[in-house]
């Protein structure tokens, strides 16, 4: 057994702290990897002579005294915030401006209303230049004298000390409708010692109109058709406990609306009521038209005060302001009238014919219809109203009306959404020389039927729209030709002969049956072998185109019922060719005019003119033939 050591006793970590405050550190050398044979392997503790440890100066680090240093400014600094904001200094805040007000929460319109607002300065230090601020509602008068208008209240209060409060009293008087919520804006400006800057505190105050001195309500429907009828039925109350005198009732208008009629007199857009007990009421009932687009809403506004005088119905004061929205909206029933086919606006039809009438129908609305009826009433001087036939309706010969109804088709018992029919009846137009007014025929369609299903929308469907049909006028043209007699002298030998020139007149004549015609004219070519001589007589002018070999006769205008007659002189030299037979003198004759009352282009034709002229006195067939 080794003889132990004073080191033995020795803990390693013991050995460590030694080692590190040793004053001297013994560095060995490590031996070279070559020389191992020179290493001795001990077989025994080593005997070295024990050496106290002898501790250094401890140093302080850099970094602790920077954290203590940090800690105590962190200190100071939360001292100085809390000092700041619990016990205040120069700085303003808006939060410490209070404003209260007091006041009633519920007032009838028309009534003067008392504010108490008490401003106070909580803050540290005075504001300067404090400026009060009110806006009222349009409508709102003075309290000394209901006359003026009373937009805003302004009031400059001056500085105020810290902690110091100031009241002041605002009497207004405020109009609205029953029920209406009013928010007063409220404002307090000020500004502060060393600067150019402007606080502004804001508040509200709110209070309800419970009544009104007069009120009006407005009646009418949600919904209407574009061009029908709208009633709006007004009514005016007296809320008051005393007389009101010069009431007037005032309204707005929408696009589109034209009064048609007013159970009161209507001046511009006013109604003087004149004087109201307490209790009393007038009711107005106003009747229009409204048109507009399919889906388009319209906004009526209607205002009750009252005025400065009966004879200027100018409103002095107003006590409450109505509205009414209306929608407009497609036909209930939508309809489609076809003459003859045709379903343009204006149809052009023909005298003394059959014309085909069909009427289509359509129920457009989301809920069905009951009891539909659709009605065509036929007006003008141009029918034969005996000759009018229906299969599926009924002529009511009375009011020339044929009327399509569930008596005569069962289907219009119930108009569901998107159900369709087709009605028809046929009726003949007179002749022209039967009438002598203007020949014109209107169709006026009425549907109506009662609304399933909604509310605040008519029940009673009843719809309108007219077509009309107008009659062409009609015009006779006649051509003729002479020799022995007419306007103009002729020459040569009748019956005409081979190589011998003999002259003929043509004579037009036209007559205008109906509606006045404008820029008339008739034309006809003439055959190569014969020679236009270029007299001519009677209305307008007439010109020759040798060219084409055309005679153009210029009428211009026709009047109503008128005629006109024109004549021209031709040459005919017969050839061999010829013999035995009445040549032709001029092609098939033209008219063309336009109808100023239908608006369309008139025509007429005339045959072929000839050697015949039957009109000569003493005329005999062998007389045509050429010889």
């Amino acid at each position: 057994m080794p003889p132990s050591h004073p080191e033995d006793d020795i803990g390693p970590i013991e050995r460590a702290r030694e080692r590190l405050y040793e004053p001297v550190i013994d560095l060995h050398t490590r031996s070279p990897l070559a020389t191992p044979d020179k290493r001795e392997l001990q077989h025994a503790w080593k005997e070295e002579p024990f050496q106290s440890a002898h501790k250094g100066k401890r140093r302080v680090r850099f970094a602790g005294i920077f954290f203590v240093i940090a800690f105590l400014f962190f200190l100071a600094s939360l001292g100085i915030a809390g000092y700041v904001f619990y016990v205040g200094g120069n700085s303003v805040s808006v939060d410490k401006v209070v404003v209260d007000i007091q006041g009633p929460t519920t007032i009838a319109g028309g009534d003067i209303v008392p504010l108490s607002l008490s401003i106070t300065n909580k803050n540290a230090s005075a504001i300067e230049n404090a400026t009060i601020e009110i806006d009222f509602p349009n409508g709102t008068r003075n309290a000394t004298n209901v006359l003026q208008t009373y937009p805003r209240y302004i009031e400059n209060l001056g500085a105020l000390a810290s902690g110091a409060s100031v009241t002041r009293s605002v009497k207004a008087v405020l109009f609205g409708g029953a029920g209406q919520a009013i928010t007063l804006p409220v404002s307090i400006s000020y500004g502060t010692t060393g600067s150019n800057a402007t606080f502004v505190k804001k508040s509200s105050y709110t209070l309800t109109i419970s009544t009104t001195p007069v009120s009006v309500s407005v009646d009418t429907l949600a919904e209407t058709v574009s061009g029908q009828p709208l009633t709006l039925t007004l009514t005016v109350r007296s809320n008051a406990t005393i007389p009101l005198d010069n009431v007037v009732l005032t309204g707005a208008f929408p696009f589109g609306f034209t009064v048609t009629s007013s159970s009161l007199p209507l001046n511009n857009s006013s109604f003087l009521l004149g004087t109201l007990s307490p209790g009393a009421h007038s009711t107005i009932t106003l009747t229009g038209t409204l048109t507009g687009q399919d889906s388009e809403q319209r906004v009526f506004h209607f205002t009750v005060g009252t005025a400065k005088t009966a004879q200027d119905q100018t409103l002095a004061i107003m006590y409450m302001t109505q509205d009414a929205t209306v929608t407009i909206t497609a036909p209930f029933i939508n309809t489609a009238l076809a003459i003859n086919g045709d379903v343009s606006p204006t149809v052009i039809i023909t005298p003394s014919s059959h014309q085909n009438v069909s009427l289509s129908y359509a129920n457009t609305l989301s809920t069905s219809i009951t009891n539909a009826t659709v009605a065509v009433t036929i007006s003008g001087a141009a029918v034969d109203y005996n000759s009018v036939q229906t299969t599926n309706g009924f002529y009511r010969s009375a009011d020339h009306t044929v009327v399509f109804s569930q008596d005569t088709d069962p289907a219009l018992a119930m108009l569901v959404p998107g159900a369709s029919g087709v009605g028809s009846f046929t009726f003949l137009t007179l002749p022209l020389n039967a009438f002598t007014s203007a020949p014109a025929i209107t169709f006026t369609i009425s549907v109506s039927g009662t609304r399933v299903g909604q509310a605040n929308v008519p029940e009673q469907i009843n719809a309108s729209a007219t077509k009309t049909a107008k009659v062409g006028t009609s015009v006779i043209l006649s051509a003729s030709s002479l020799h022995t007699s007419g306007p103009l002298s002729t020459s040569g030998p009748i019956p005409p002969r081979v190589g011998q020139t003999t002259t003929y007149t043509i004579v037009w004549d036209t007559f205008d049956e109906g509606s006045a015609i404008a820029g008339a004219t008739v034309s006809a070519t003439l055959p190569s072998y014969i020679s236009y001589t270029g007299l001519t007589t009677g209305t307008g002018s007439f010109s020759y185109d040798a060219g084409s070999h055309t005679v153009t006769w210029n009428i211009g205008d026709i009047a109503q019922g008128a005629s006109a007659q024109g004549a021209f002189q031709v040459s005919l030299t017969p050839s061999t060719s010829q013999k035995n037979s009445a040549p032709p003198l001029t092609s098939t004759a033209s008219f063309s005019g336009y109808d100023r009352f239908a608006g369309v282009q008139v025509s007429a034709t005339a045959d072929p003119v000839t050697t015949e002229t039957k009109g000569d006195p003493g005329y005999v067939s062998s007389f045509r033939n050429v010889q």
